[in-house]
């Protein structure tokens, strides 16, 4: 899956460079963004901002994106613009 992305993406100290909808967001936001799409997302709810994608960090996410380490979880949301954010905690 990780090398997908570098394929598809410009990716420089793990950031996205490419122009588009991950632009300036970690490797790993298209990574979830696919899972989500595919109705994988742990939770979905919607807040004051919008619809959020939650995803519970696992054993193999880390093997994937060892900078994940230390989350638990992964927060996407989309903005009007179509550009997705990540939050983590």
């Amino acid at each position: 899956m990780t090398a997908k992305i570098l394929n598809n993406y410009n990716v420089e100290n793990g950031r996205i460079t490419s122009p588009g909808k991950f632009e300036g967001e970690a490797a790993y936001v298209p990574y979830f963004w696919d899972i989500g799409l595919d109705g994988m997302a742990d939770e979905d709810y919607t807040d004051s901002m919008g619809a959020v994608w939650a995803f519970d960090v696992t054993a193999d996410d880390i093997a994937f994106f060892p900078e994940l380490k230390n989350v638990n979880r992964v927060e996407l949301r989309e903005s009007e613009q179509g550009f997705v954010s990540a939050k983590l905690s």
